[in-house]
């Protein structure tokens, strides 16, 4: 529920922020990247072995405003991909989720 609120509140601040800009209120473009970050107490982690690292990544979707889209957190030892598409970072859950989505 709190989840979903928060999302709620999100997705209508960044339409009325663009609306403010006199931009169309649903972004069109979006920038997904990956960081591999150390987290040695987190309950669950795995091992990057490209980076050598032990802990998570975080997945961050802007658009070209850098405007926060998405955050997602996975255990390091998945791929790029199992992390975009796990929790909807991929083109077809940001498409789903912010773009072409209206304020009335």
């Amino acid at each position: 529920m709190r989840r979903l609120l928060f999302r709620t509140i999100h997705d209508i601040a960044l339409m009325l922020d663009r609306e403010r800009e006199r931009r169309e209120q649903s972004p069109t473009a979006a920038v997904v990247d990956r960081q591999s970050i150390k987290a040695p107490a987190a309950q669950k982690r795995g091992f990057n072995a490209g980076k050598k690292v032990v802990g998570r990544n975080r997945h961050i979707a802007v658009n070209t405003d850098c405007r926060l889209l998405m955050v997602n957190l996975t255990t390091a030892d998945n791929s790029d991909s199992a992390g975009r598409d796990r929790d909807g970072l991929g083109a077809a859950g940001i498409k789903d989720r912010i773009m072409h989505r209206r304020h009335r």
